[in-house]
């Protein structure tokens, strides 16, 4: 007998793939093995794997409105998807958790599982959550913070994001490219950061490096810190020290010219736990320099956990940041953290990891509810 598909809800999964929460979606489903059949929201003349159910649904923005929210409702609420487990995969709301609520108390035994895509301010959805049978984190930090808000251990199941295998760049070419890369979000509080970094480039820690920035402009402070930017760091930009980038094309390409990639903020909101540009980037053989703050500081601790230094955290105050990545910039220092991001990203942060933890996911709940 055939295995009962899951119902993967999230964001319709069509191209391009720019959000980090839709493109952990797409590779999961991808990599899903074909005797655990799914059904998703996205393109039924592209279909993601062979055999799959697509439900046909528009592409979305970064922040959809109530109509789209309620398009992805109403196909999770179909008669002909109504005895189908469903895998929540997208940040809490009052729509979405309100509507889950409402169908947990109109079927209470039809599997619930949710993914928190972004865990920002996850606990004031705990009442909302306690009722499902399981609760995806993607990270440790999350799941302490839920756990202490109340939602039942027993229910919290950290499964780490990941990224598809990649080929490692050499250590000793990453650390001779000699560029810092900061791809992520602008607010004014990173414009403070990436400013001190560019004027440390006058030092001679980091005579010879360049910094790049590759932000798109989605986020609502954008523009004030591109503004900050233009003026903190006019002298470099004209000298073609620091670049200033939108949307970037080729994003592969430009990690793979990077010796060093920062994260320059000291949140994740509207993110990942985890990003996947900086595993991304350790997939390639490129460290990484945090904020030491909660949950990014985790992927480090992850490595230190096994013993690699797959880069550092640093703090938060814009000159210390600027001097914690002076620290590291020397041709030794970068090799051995490029050596150790591509184990790490190997060994914590594979795809085909991540693929085996929902399977074994699924087909726990699924054992139980039978028992």
């Amino acid at each position: 007998m055939p295995a009962t598909p899951w119902l993967i809800v999230s964001k319709p999964l069509r191209p391009p793939f720019r959000d980090g929460s839709t493109v952990l979606i797409r590779d999961l489903v991808r990599g899903l093995p074909e005797d655990r059949p799914v059904v998703y929201l996205g393109d039924p003349a592209h279909p993601l794997r062979p055999g799959g159910g697509v439900i046909d649904l528009p592409a979305m923005g970064y922040s959809p409105g109530l109509l789209a929210k309620v398009r992805v409702l109403a196909a999770m609420l179909h008669p002909r998807r109504r005895h189908l487990p469903v895998h929540l995969c997208f940040t809490p709301n009052p729509v979405t958790s309100r509507a889950v609520a409402l169908l947990r108390w109109l079927q209470p035994r039809r599997l619930l599982v949710q993914s928190l895509m972004s865990a920002h301010d996850a606990e004031q959805w705990v009442p909302l959550l306690r009722p499902l049978d399981a609760v995806v984190v993607l990270s440790r930090h999350t799941e302490r913070r839920l756990a202490a808000a109340g939602v039942p251990a027993e229910k919290l199941h950290r499964i780490y994001p990941a990224v598809a295998a990649a080929t490692p760049e050499d250590p000793v070419k990453v650390a001779a490219q000699r560029r810092l890369l900061y791809a992520g979000d602008l607010d004014l509080d990173v414009a403070a950061r990436l400013i001190a970094v560019g004027h440390a480039l006058a030092g001679p820690a980091l005579a010879g490096w360049t910094l790049t920035i590759a932000c798109r402009p989605k986020s609502e402070a954008d523009a004030a810190a591109r503004d900050a930017l233009r003026i903190g760091l006019a002298p470099q930009l004209a000298a073609g020290r620091v670049s200033l980038l939108a949307e970037v094309a080729d994003m592969d390409a430009l990690q793979r010219s990077a010796s060093l990639q920062l994260y320059a903020a000291d949140h994740v909101r509207r993110k990942v736990d985890l990003p996947l540009v900086l595993l991304e980037g350790l997939a390639r053989g490129v460290p990484a320099v945090v904020v030491d703050a909660d949950p990014v500081r985790e992927l480090l601790q992850v490595g230190r956990d096994h013993g690699l230094v797959a880069g550092a955290a640093a703090p938060a105050e814009p000159i210390a940041f600027a001097r914690a990545v002076a620290e590291i910039c020397r041709p030794d220092a970068i090799a051995g953290a490029s050596a150790a991001a591509a184990v790490l990203a190997g060994r914590e942060f594979s795809l085909a990891a991540m693929v085996r933890c929902y399977g074994a996911l699924y087909a726990a709940l699924e054992g139980a509810r039978a028992g």
